[in-house]
Formats: structure tokens, sequence, C-alpha cells
């Protein structure tokens, strides 16, 4: 007697709730190559990114893909986690955690994706030997968070692994930085002033989130952050203004 599967039941769907600020981001993603959000603390930029990189690999061709952090857990926990909005719950019942050719990946298959393998891999980004971890691989798309916590060498090896991607589709988030940082001199400032001048190819796409862009958070507990700070100090700036 032939053996029967059950269709895959999801038990919860995954509360979104985003302003219209945010849902003008994520729905310019789908047209752009290189995608950053940034601004202060609890803004909402990694659920937004987390949203706009699963969307797309429903449908890219590409199989293996790559998410980076500081570290491999806060990877783990800020992009697949996420408070329960990260990647491995948009495709609950459909994926499992494990290793792939010895990476920690998140391996996904189910209807999504037309039931075809989806693999993004998880790595640590900010150590100066970091790259040698994604050196020879090939990915499609490419999702990253606290951008500015990576090493240089890194997000240059990142760039040039997806080269040949069938989508080649990538998402930043960060915190405020030193404005002469080299992540601004040499990428998200110099696309901006490239995307003003149409000499950006493949589209560019910068959002700047503050914590009252986030309408999941309350007024009074916004109230009850803001004073926690003091306003004339860098941190307020930095954390609160972004």
């Amino acid at each position: 007697m032939a053996r029967t599967t059950k269709p895959e039941k999801r038990q919860k769907t995954i509360p979104y709730n985003f302003g219209d600020k945010h849902k003008a981001y994520i729905r310019k993603s789908q047209d752009c190559m290189i995608n950053v959000a940034e601004g202060a603390v609890r803004a909402g930029k990694t659920v937004d990114n987390v949203l706009a990189f699963c969307h797309e690999l429903k449908t890219t061709k590409d199989k293996i893909h790559l998410a980076s952090a500081s570290t491999l857990g806060n990877a783990k926990i800020i992009l697949g986690d996420c408070n329960g909005f990260g990647i491995e719950h948009f495709f609950r019942g459909q994926c499992r955690w494990g290793k792939y050719k010895g990476n920690e990946a998140l391996i996904i298959k189910g209807k999504d994706t037309g039931f075809k393998t989806r693999i993004v891999i998880f790595s640590g980004a900010m150590l100066a030997s970091s790259y040698k971890s994604i050196r020879g691989n090939s990915y499609g798309m490419w999702i990253g968070t606290e951008i500015n916590l990576h090493h240089k060498s890194f997000v240059q090896e990142a760039f040039n692994r997806s080269i040949a991607a069938d989508k080649r589709k990538i998402w930043w988030d960060l915190n405020p930085d030193n404005p002469k940082s080299w992540i601004y001199t040499e990428y998200i400032d110099k696309y901006q002033q490239d995307a003003a001048d149409c000499k950006f190819l493949g589209g560019y796409n910068y959002a700047h989130f503050t914590i009252d862009d986030n309408i999941n958070i309350s007024d009074q507990r916004k109230a009850e952050v803001k004073s926690q700070y003091d306003p004339t100090s860098i941190w307020y700036k930095r954390d609160i203004l972004g």
C-alpha cells in the first residue's frame, strides 16, 4: 500500500505590521539590487530585510544564499530567528537547521519554493579572516545585518561571490556609525551619489528609520525609552534619532 504524506500545516501566521515608510522600502526592494536600511535601534529594519529576502527566496533560481552578521551566533539569532520574524519562521514547516558542506545552514524545501531546495548559509563576518569561510563559494542573494560590524574584506569577498548569481540582490541593515567609516565612503554614500547621478545600474534602495517609524512600539514605551537617554548625548542621536 502506498504511503501518503500529510499536507503541510502552518499553526500560525507571522503578525507582520508595517508602517507606510517600511512598506515603501520593502516594495522598492523588489526592483533594486542593493537595499540598505539604516537608523535607530528597534526601528524594524531587520524585519523589513528578512521579509524581502524570504519573498525573493521563493522564486530565485539560485540554490545557495548567504546570511551574515558579526558572529555566526548573531547571524542565526538576528536573521534566522529574529524574535519570531526570522527566515526559519517565514518558512516554518518547510525548513530545517543543519550542515551544508560543513557550513551552518538553513535548508528550505516546500510549497513556497516550488519544492526546490534552497540553502541559506550563515556566517560570522567580523574577523579579518572571516572572508575565508566564503571564498571560492558562489551565492545568489546576500542578507547582512549590522553590516558596519563586518570586516571590510568579508564585504568585498561577499560581493565577489555573488557576481554570477541569477538574481543578484543584497540587503544590509545598520545602526549609524562614524560618518567617515569605510562602509559609507566606499559603499553606502558612494552608491547614493551614483544613484543620484544615474550612474548606478541595478537599482539602489536606501531608507532611514527611527524608533518612531516602528508602529509596533507604543507611544508610552517610546517615551520611556527616550527618557533613559540624555537628549544632548551622542547615544541619543545614534540610538533614538538614528
